[in-house]
This record gives C-alpha cells, sequence and structure tokens, in this order.
C-alpha cells in the first residue's frame, strides 16, 4: 500500500518518501510506549487520508539507512495501516541536537508519560553543558520542575509499577521518589496505610447490572496532602546530606554550623522515626531573632526531626542553666528553691549551690558508671534468663502467661469472651492473640476500615456478618445510582 502525498506539503519541500524497512527507531527516544486508543485513531485517519504529516529522520552514515527522529507514533500508526513508504524530511543532527528536538516534541504529547519525560531528561544530563538549569530554560519550564521529574527515577521498582498502571499520582510519586528506598516500601504497604486506603462499598461496581452484589473491599490512594502529613510523622529528617533543592535554607544553615541538635515541635515521635535524643518543645527554645525570639550566647543551631515543619533549621537554646534569655524564670525559680534550702541547712546560697552541684556530679557519674557495668553483663544476665525462660512453664496461669498478659491492652474485650485465658500454653496464645484484635478496633475511629481488614486475616467474612447482624435500614439504604447506558 503506497502512501499519499499530503497535500499540506509544499512543492519543492526537502523531503523524501523513504521505505519503512529503511528507518530504524531512535535509541535516543525516551518515549516507549506507543499504543492506545489515540494510536488506532491515527491509524483510522491514515487509511483514510494518508499522513499528513512527514517524519523527521537522519541519515546513518549514508548507507541507505535512516534513524527515525520524530515521529514515532506515526510510524507505528503506518506499520500497523501497511503502509510501505513514508514521506520524510531529512536532516543532519548529532545526538545532542536529536535528544533536544525530542525532548521539546515529546513534551507536547499529551500522552507522555511522567517517567518516559524523567528519562528523557536524564538523558539530557548526560550531554555536556547541560544541567537542570539549561533544561529547564530550554523547555520552558521550571529549575524544581525538572529536578522532581528527574528524581522519579529514584523510585523503587514496586513503587513505579504503581504509577505506570496509574494506582498513584504524580504528587504521589513525587513524594515518594524523596524517600529511601526502604521509606518507600514502607510508605506504599497496605498496612501502614501512608499511600492507600481501604474503604467498604455497598455493592460491587463491577458486578453485572442485572445482579445484585455483596458489598466488597475498595483500596484506593488517598491524597498527597496525607502522604505528606505521614512523611512528616514517619521519616525522619536526614541532616548529613540535605537535599539542597527542597531544603536549600536548611542546607546553607547546616553547613555552617558549629553544633546541630535534633528538636521537634510534636510531643510525640512514631518509633520508627525514633533515633537517638530528640528534643521535645519543653527543652529548646527558639533563639534566632525571628517569631519574637531573642538571639543568645548559647544558642546552637536546631533541625527538626520529624513532625511539622520537619526539614526546617534555625537557631534554638537549650542552655536551662545558664541562659537568662530564654531560660530567665527557670533560673530564677530554681534560685529561690536553693535559696530556701540553704536557709533551712544554716549554710550560705553558695555553698547550697555547691553541694546541689557536687550531688548532682555524682549522681551522674554513679549512674554512668552503672550503665556501663551493665553493658558489660548483658550478655551474662540475657543468658540467664533465658535458662531460667527456657524451663519455666508455659501455661496460661504460669509466670510467663503473667509478663505477656502484663504488656497486652484488654481493651473492647466483649463480656461474654469466646476465647478464655485456658491452661494451656495454645490456650494463652489464642487468648493473646484475641486480646490483641479486641484492642485494634476497641474504638469506633475508622473501624470500618480497620475491622474488615483485620477479620479478613482471619478468614472472617466481616461483610456478611455486617449485614446479618446490622442489616441497614429501610429508610437509611442508599439508592444504587444508575449506570451509563442502562435502561430506564
Amino acid at each position: 500500500m503506497k502512501t499519499a502525498v499530503a497535500a499540506s506539503i509544499q512543492p519543492g519541500a526537502d523531503f523524501r518518501s523513504i521505505p519503512l524497512d529503511q528507518i530504524d527507531r531512535s535509541p535516543l527516544n525516551p518515549r516507549r510506549t506507543v499504543t492506545g486508543d489515540q494510536l488506532e485513531e491515527l491509524a483510522a485517519s491514515i487509511r483514510e487520508k494518508g499522513l499528513l504529516q512527514p517524519v523527521l529522520v537522519r541519515s546513518l552514515n549514508g548507507a541507505g539507512r535512516y534513524e527515525l527522529v520524530c515521529g514515532h507514533r506515526r510510524f507505528a500508526a503506518a506499520q500497523m495501516v501497511g503502509l510501505e513508504e513514508l514521506p520524510a524530511i531529512v536532516r543532519e543532527l548529532d545526538d545532542q541536537a536529536v535528544l533536544e528536538i525530542q525532548v521539546v516534541e515529546n513534551l507536547q504529547r499529551a500522552d507522555l508519560h511522567p517517567l518516559e519525560e524523567a528519562e528523557s531528561y536524564r538523558r539530557l544530563l548526560l550531554v555536556k553543558g547541560y544541567d537542570v538549569a539549561r533544561i529547564a530554560e530550554k523547555i520552558g519550564r521550571s529549575v524544581k520542575y525538572v529536578y522532581d521529574r528527574v528524581k522519579l527515577l529514584e523510585l523503587t521498582k514496586e513503587a513505579k509499577k504503581l504509577f505506570l498502571d496509574g494506582k498513584i499520582s504524580a504528587g504521589h510519586a513525587t513524594l515518594l521518589a524523596r524517600l529511601s528506598p526502604k521509606d518507600q516500601a514502607r510508605a506504599i504497604d497496605l498496612e501502614e496505610s501512608a499511600v492507600f486506603t481501604r474503604e467498604a462499598l455497598l455493592w460491587n461496581p463491577e458486578a453485572p447490572e442485572d445482579e445484585e452484589s455483596e458489598p466488597v473491599e475498595h483500596v484506593k490512594p488517598r491524597s498527597v496532602r496525607e502522604l505528606q502529613g505521614w512523611i512528616d510523622q514517619h521519616v525522619r529528617f536526614q541532616p548529613k546530606d540535605p537535599d539542597t533543592m527542597l531544603f536549600p535554607e536548611t542546607a546553607a544553615t547546616l553547613a555552617d554550623a558549629k553544633k546541630v541538635i535534633p528538636i521537634t515541635h510534636a510531643s510525640y515521635i512514631a518509633d520508627e522515626a525514633r533515633e537517638g535524643r530528640t528534643y521535645f518543645p519543653r527543652s529548646w527554645k527558639r533563639a534566632d531573632g525571628l517569631n519574637n525570639s531573642k538571639p543568645c550566647e548559647h544558642a546552637v543551631i536546631g533541625y527538626v526531626a520529624v513532625g511539622p515543619g520537619r526539614g526546617d533549621a534555625f537557631a534554638v537554646c537549650i542552655a536551662r542553666e545558664k541562659c537568662m534569655v530564654h531560660w530567665g524564670a527557670e533560673i530564677r525559680a530554681k534560685q529561690k528553691r536553693t535559696v530556701a534550702k540553704a536557709g533551712k541547712a544554716g549554710v550560705t546560697v553558695k555553698d547550697q549551690v555547691a553541694h546541689e552541684q557536687a550531688k548532682r556530679a555524682e549522681q551522674d557519674r554513679r549512674k554512668h558508671e552503672l550503665q556501663e557495668r551493665y553493658m558489660k553483663a548483658r550478655p551474662a544476665i540475657l543468658a540467664a534468663i533465658g535458662a531460667k525462660i527456657s524451663t519455666m512453664s508455659a501455661e496460661s496461669t504460669g509466670p510467663l502467661a503473667k509478663i505477656l498478659l502484663g504488656v497486652v491492652s484488654d481493651r473492647g474485650v466483649p463480656k461474654s469472651n469466646p476465647v478464655p485465658l485456658g491452661r494451656t500454653a495454645e490456650d494463652l496464645v489464642r487468648h493473646l492473640v484475641f486480646l490483641h484484635a479486641c484492642d485494634n478496633v476497641a474504638y469506633d475511629w475508622n473501624i470500618d476500615e480497620r475491622l474488615p481488614a483485620m477479620a479478613k486475616s482471619f478468614g472472617v467474612d466481616a461483610a456478611k456478618i455486617l449485614n446479618e447482624a446490622a442489616p441497614v435500614q429501610t429508610s437509611a439504604k442508599a439508592k444504587r445510582p444508575a449506570k451509563k447506558g442502562r435502561k430506564k
């Protein structure tokens, strides 16, 4: 089948009709997917009207072969139709020029995936003279936009699949790409509930129209804002190598800091975000002169390790014993107590202060010494504990059971407990697991999501029991929306 020459191509234009079997796809092209409804529509148009726009190619060393620079979708559609030749503009281009043309041309395509876009930028960054700023200028985008796109290439294999399959948005992917592979895995884990949430639907939307369906569990992504909130609360900020694009001011502040400490505005830190000591709000005060704060000679740099403001860095004061600027009220109150103690003991204030300092120093010394001794003795003590445990009874009424029962909550356990304590070790395990299940759904917060998921792990159909034990009242039943095309 021969192609028709497009009427829009003016006579004398520099183009050739080139056989399809002499054209090779470009290895530099970032586009990897040329399928879908739009490709089918393009193929149908070519069958009816011919190819209306020539492709762009470059000659491969004059060997009678050509490399496709622009027009990969047109090329694929022409193959589908069975064309033998394509109208093509032939230009002499080096690799850098090809990359530039393909990047700009691909950006004009509505179906270009952000990961394909990211790959095109990565290829340009390998070309001499290109950096993120120049690419941004070239395509008319912000530097941060290009940076975030390139960062997408750091998504894990699992996260990339979710993105390519449309399970998460570009906003989700951008936030995930900033995390370590370990934290990405945590975030996309259904049990963590960072990216996804479960919801119970009253019917299965995929069921045939003429059939009634049972309630089903549906997994959907949380909002990008919710994911950012999870990151702030569960992923600790690392000050050693801060991202200069995301935290430019923090990176500059930390680079010049002599002493750096982790702080938080929160009153609680999730276990997975704990790492050594973190100064809570009562242990530090802002000391950079901003937000009604005052500078002081004792100030050090504090970075927000977790919680609201994660990644911020500014001067703080933790000199609770010395700084009258920030801790004056606390110091004066302490001095009052010292004066009172001195009067009661019949000694001078100076002697009382010296006594308290000496006492505190001795307490610290003894505590440190005791800690070091325990660390040395730790293997021997644990070995002795292990030897004892190996000979102790595992009955539900024994000492081991008491220890386990002491660390498991019994919230939400019904009065008619279906899994009593019993007497054997097997009874104890079952009882503890039931207590854990009751505690997990003790309150009504998110019970519509948590209870079905927990029941499923035990092989229990929560939806079926829900309809039997707590059926929907007739007056409260939601009308099932009509599907598109349903006959009235």
